[in-house]
């Protein structure tokens, strides 16, 4: 049996839009022209693909695997233009981005808009194991987080590291100290994160290798959180030294038994890598990589 491209196209459209009229808008054609490409797609199987509903639409359970199959078909329209046009710029288009740390990848992503200023960015500030999600499941088309584990289907770009610190009030009694120990911090009221949080996740890696369990008496979803609650006055929190903005309310204090680098990463599907936008994302972030590693080695 034969699926026509238009079919494909127009079923993806509308789950990603919500509704046949934004669909048709995104595509630019006619919204009869899309009901009617979903009507022959779904008179080709046994069940509905689509649930209608007063504000839209959402995918049944048969939908949502045909989608997991055929949200591929952008990216082969795409190549198949790399291709006949290797020459070809992200031009107007969305790139979608996954962004765990703001402060080390927001100037690449500005450096970005400035090159490529007819695409527009879509940035998902997120967690770490979200990030990994949202690339995986092509929900996204960059990552910009530390991919911690090796991946079949990733590839990465490693763009900086940085450890684990302890942040804390300039006035707190352990403020006076260069470095802190482990075992300083036991006993004080610790500010921690959810379990699935990158950050606690080290901060628990941390405190098994040294024979000691983390628990705290605030739990919090970010670092904005944990820097406010610090501020005003909830215990000690924790942070990738890069992640913390300069503030006077908060002392920055390296942890002597993490000395593990963290690497941040820019990520994306292995077999997405030629497409407009992601390479070019790959290509910048590579330059200013190397342009960092060059400053370094001539100081």
């Amino acid at each position: 049996m034969d699926y026509s491209m238009a079919e494909i196209r127009a079923f993806n459209a509308t789950l990603k839009a919500g509704n046949f009229t934004r669909a048709a808008d995104l595509l630019e054609v006619s919204q009869p022209a899309i009901t009617a490409q979903i009507r022959k797609l779904e008179s080709r199987f046994s069940a509905p693909l689509l649930e209608r509903l007063s504000k839209g639409v959402r995918a049944t359970d048969l939908g949502k695997q045909l989608y997991q199959i055929t949200r591929q078909y952008h990216d082969l329209e795409a190549a198949i233009e790399v291709l006949s046009n290797p020459r070809l710029s992200p031009g107007k288009m969305t790139l979608q981005v996954a962004n765990a740390s703001s402060i080390i990848f927001m100037p690449l992503i500005a450096e970005f808009s400035r090159r490529f200023p007819q695409t527009t960015l879509k940035i998902k500030s997120v967690t770490t194991s979200e990030c990994r999600a949202l690339v995986l499941n092509r929900e996204v088309d960059i990552g910009l987080f530390p991919l911690l584990d090796e991946s079949s289907e990733l590839s990465r770009l490693a763009f900086s590291s940085h450890r684990l610190v302890a942040v804390m009030r300039p006035d707190h009694p352990l403020a006076e100290h260069k470095v802190l120990s482990v075992s300083q911090l036991v006993g004080e009221p610790l500010i921690v994160y959810k379990p699935e949080a990158c950050t606690q996740q080290l901060l628990e890696q941390l405190f098994v290798r040294n024979q000691l369990r983390v628990s705290g008496n605030v739990v919090v979803d970010g670092r904005l959180d944990m820097s406010e609650a610090v501020s005003h006055g909830l215990g000690i929190g924790f942070a990738l030294q890069q992640d913390i903005r300069p503030d006077p309310r908060l002392t920055v204090i390296p942890i002597a038994e993490a000395t593990e680098e963290v690497v941040e990463h820019v990520v994306w599907m292995k077999n997405r890598r030629s497409l407009p936008g992601i390479r070019d994302f790959i290509q910048l972030a590579l330059e200013q990589r190397c342009g960092a590693l060059s400053e370094v080695s001539e100081l």
